[in-house]
């Protein structure tokens, strides 16, 4: 198997698991599973229930390893009341009232089963200051069950058009790339590489997962922390343009040293595959977890997929409001996984700057040389 079809079969083993907010055992108990499996990555959870998988490569310093976030829940519902075939539910994550439309399909799970136990439909809505909070369904086949959850009833993956589509992309899709990762670490077993993948719950309702990591230790300090999201496509930063290296969010800029690290592990893919693309952009769309470990301390940037209806929000105006599958471009999740292999076996990118950029230096000095030598104001 090549390895671009190894990628996708990663990608279509975790998208095809339900998860909302706080109920993401699914895809934690495939992830840890994914590690058992190669005998060079072991995984644990911390006292939250993220799961953290590590590489080890022979001479690495395990204080300050390259670490890759995702997290692994999706806005969706928790199944509050279920009376006759009329379902209460509550909805966990970011999404605009307008989309959620009477009609739109929904999918029943419970705890701890792949399929679902039944499908229905949104009858209502009800949100405040234009968000989503709480809907009324009914089941139209199967059963809805009280303490269970609910997504939109789409399937879980596919390919078409040269697209990944599925009812979660986001993050599903970049834990799927922080595995794809790992894998290629575990079959390549280079020396001197200490790679870590952080898998976080909760983070659609507040960065729960992260915040909890971030206290409880779970990521050393000297860590190097990198957020992997799928970010909603804009206009100049396409879908089918490349993975992003992100050198912010909505919220904050994260650290510029990192940012650079992985536009030079970029740059030298791009040398060595000229079919590989990728974007150095502000994605302000939304707030993703490098910033809450920047605000922490630690040293953070991030990447980003393209994605097409974030968060289910129909994209198409003319289609109207509604909801659909997230979609990303299929090269573009296969340029994130070449970007993190680079990087991860070239750990000397991530080392803090002893000084000025090279860029800097050269530029000072024709300063200098054009200016004068005189003393400093």
């Amino acid at each position: 198997m090549e390895r671009a079809e190894r990628w996708l079969a990663v990608a279509e083993e975790l998208l095809c698991l339900p998860t909302v907010p706080l109920v993401e055992d699914l895809p934690a108990a495939h992830v840890v599973a994914f590690a058992e499996a190669r005998p060079a990555l072991e995984a644990e959870r911390d006292a939250a229930g993220n799961v953290v998988v590590r590489y080890q490569g022979a001479g690495a310093d395990p204080d300050r390893p390259l670490v890759l976030v995702a997290h692994l829940d999706h806005p969706g519902f928790a199944v509050e009341e279920v009376v006759g075939r009329e379902v209460t539910l509550g909805f966990r994550g970011g999404l605009g009232l307008a989309s959620a439309v009477a009609g739109a399909p929904v999918d029943f799970f419970v705890t701890g089963r792949v399929d679902p136990v039944g499908r229905g439909a949104l009858e209502s809505a009800a949100g405040e200051e234009g968000r989503l909070a709480t809907a009324r369904a009914r089941v139209l086949d199967g059963e809805a069950v009280a303490g269970g959850f609910a997504m939109w009833g789409f399937p879980g993956f596919a390919v078409d058009d040269g697209r990944i589509v599925g009812r979660v992309c986001d993050d599903l899709l970049g834990a799927a790339v922080v595995l794809s990762t790992l894998d290629e670490l575990a079959r390549r077993r280079p020396d001197g590489v200490a790679t870590w993948g952080l898998f976080t719950r909760a983070e659609e309702i507040g960065f729960l997962g992260t915040l909890e990591a971030i206290r409880l230790g779970t990521v050393p300090p000297a860590a190097c922390v990198l957020s992997l999201e799928c970010s909603k496509a804009l206009a100049d930063a396409p879908q089918g343009g490349g993975v992003i290296v992100r050198v912010g969010d909505r919220a904050s800029i994260f650290d510029p040293a990192l940012t650079e690290a992985l536009a030079g592990a970029a740059r030298q893919v791009e040398r060595d595959d000229p079919r590989f693309r990728w974007q150095r952009k502000l994605m302000d769309g939304g707030t993703c977890e490098a910033t809450a470990f920047c605000a922490a301390g630690y040293r953070a940037s991030g990447l980003a997929l393209p994605l097409g209806n974030y968060h289910n929000a129909l994209d198409d105006p003319i289609a109207g409001p509604g909801v659909g599958p997230e979609h990303v471009a299929v090269d573009d999740y296969l340029a994130g996984v070449q970007l993190l292999v680079e990087l991860a076996r070239s750990p000397s990118l991530l080392d803090p700057p002893s000084g000025p950029p090279p860029w800097l230096a050269e530029r000072t000095e024709r300063a200098q040389a054009l200016l004068g030598r005189g003393r400093r104001a």
